[in-house]
């Protein structure tokens, strides 16, 4: 049973690798035979994994049973970056608030390992493992309040912005050296206590998106 859980999750993150190449489209309808064949595996875990993938925004599953790609309005980018910003300022805040020293350097060496290794991407020219990272990058902003019910509702936000970010504008299009830039700031002010200067630069680091997504 954990060897078929760990193929779900290992397809569930494969299938986004996809969405982020560019390999499917806003609004296209997968098959999950296609699926079936281009990873090679049986129809149960590709379930499971769509599944999964649905319950995370990042697919819809109709009525029918057929499978799309979503396609998010204008609001709706609007509302998925207010709600990255809402829960990672959380994170924020809760870090600058934390009183054990130790558990600070902690929590800040998780974040600045995980903007190291985007880094380390941009370099090798892995745009595609970049922009996973990124993902993971964001993700350790929120999880060191150890708040599981938010970091459960932050995977599904995420999982709207893959949508938003990614499939909204080519791939080719985008600005891999300003958010590692971005990331360089971020891991400075929290390094040096900034709180303000660190939830600013966030806002506006997530909000650039609703600027491209616009354009």
């Amino acid at each position: 049973m954990r060897v078929k859980s760990n193929l779900d999750e290992i397809l569930y993150h494969k299938i986004i690798e996809a969405l982020i190449r560019g390999e499917y489209s806003i609004g296209q309808k997968i098959l999950l035979n296609d699926l079936c064949e281009k990873f090679e595996v049986s129809r149960t875990p590709i379930i499971q994994a769509v599944k999964m993938l649905n319950k995370d925004g990042v697919l819809t599953i109709m009525t029918n049973g057929r499978v799309y790609v979503p396609e998010y309005e204008y609001d709706t980018v609007k509302q998925t970056c207010e709600a990255r910003i809402l829960l990672e300022s959380y994170g924020l805040k809760q870090l600058f608030a934390e009183q054990d020293e130790d558990v600070f350097c902690q929590r800040l060496e998780l974040i600045r390992t995980a903007a190291a290794q985007c880094e380390r991407y941009l370099m090798e020219n892995r745009n595609v493992e970049l922009a996973m990272a990124d993902l993971h990058f964001h993700k350790m902003i929120l999880n060191g309040t150890g708040n599981e019910i938010l970091q459960e509702l932050y995977t599904g936000v995420q999982g709207r912005f893959i949508v938003v970010n990614y499939l909204a504008r080519p791939f080719k299009e985008r600005d891999f050296k300003g958010t590692i830039k971005d990331h360089e700031l971020l891991v400075e002010y929290i390094s040096s206590r900034q709180k303000e200067a660190a939830i600013a630069k966030l806002k506006d680091h997530i909000n650039g998106v609703i600027v491209k997504y616009n354009k």
